[in-house]
């Protein structure tokens, strides 16, 4: 219902510079052996290449990284499909990356096509006392934050799921749009969730926006009560 809606619908800018992001420490063993990382991303500036997402532990401080513009880089492995999308400043788009130990393949999409897909070492998985770095990429355990590398863009309905999505569910949040609630009905699947991050600490220039989609409406429309039901009935079967 309602709490979930006031949380939902705010994006969050990023400040251009080393002091802007948001680092956390979250429980990574649900997404140990497989995950699908999702969100809307919006690129803010054309130079160099900015990064919003990564991740890195103790071991390995840079265990895996997202750019804006089509460069990853997981377990070891470069991915470089800047060759294959163009990323205008200023436009929305849906990106997508998933991963499991079983199939090995770290596949990379946006607004709902499969660029590529790229293998990585049998024996990494991502390890587990990582910190999760939003806005920046880190060259140290937690830190290590340089200007060129800020993202200084938009970022809207960043979720992880704890298993590997299929690129049908993964064009399904495409085509459903910014305002769409797709992403819900994946209940606890949905482990890293857009709504949580929002509550962590932000540091330097990060402020919420309104990303332009209207929380009022489906707060006062007939749908938002049969969901609230559907999750009720849910809660019910789980606590019985």
């Amino acid at each position: 219902g309602q709490r979930l809606i006031k949380g939902r619908f705010k994006g969050l800018k990023f400040g251009g510079t080393a002091n802007d992001y948001i680092v956390f420490k979250p429980r990574m063993e649900p997404l140990e052996e497989s995950y699908t990382l999702c969100a809307w991303v919006k690129k803010g500036r054309s130079d160099g290449i900015q990064y919003w997402f990564h991740y890195g532990t103790t071991s390995d401080p840079r265990v895996f990284y997202l750019s804006v513009d089509g460069y990853f880089y997981t377990l070891g492995t470069a991915v470089d499909m800047r060759s294959k999308v163009t990323v205008q400043v200023g436009t929305w788009r849906h990106v997508c990356y998933t991963w499991s130990l079983t199939t090995r393949a770290f596949s990379v999409y946006y607004d709902g096509v499969l660029l590529g897909s790229a293998t990585t070492p049998s024996d990494r998985m991502i390890g587990l006392d990582g910190y999760v770095v939003i806005g920046q990429h880190s060259h140290t355990y937690g830190g290590g934050f340089e200007d060129k590398h800020s993202f200084g863009g938009e970022l809207f309905k960043f979720n992880v799921f704890d298993r590997e999505l299929d690129a049908s569910a993964v064009k399904e949040m495409a085509d459903g749009g910014l305002c769409s609630e797709v992403e819900e009905k994946y209940g606890r699947s949905r482990y890293l969730k857009w709504e949580d991050l929002l509550l962590e600490e932000k540091s330097g220039n990060v402020a919420e926006i309104d990303v332009g989609c209207t929380p009022e409406l489906k707060e006062e429309g007939e749908e938002d009560k049969e969901e609230d039901k559907e999750e009720d009935k849910e809660e019910d079967k789980e606590e019985d």
